[in-house]
């Protein structure tokens, strides 16, 4: 079952998409350097 969505919901969807990927790739980034961090000081 597909329900129609207009442009105005497209646009919104869009946007919060944008901003979490804005705000994801900095986290992810953080968290990929701490467990490096924390490997490199294990070894």
């Amino acid at each position: 079952m597909t329900t129609w969505v207009t442009p105005e919901e497209m646009e919104k969807k869009r946007k919060r998409n944008k901003v979490l990927l804005y705000i994801s790739v900095p986290i992810l980034a953080i968290i990929i350097s701490a467990a490096t961090t924390l490997l490199a000081n294990n070894f």
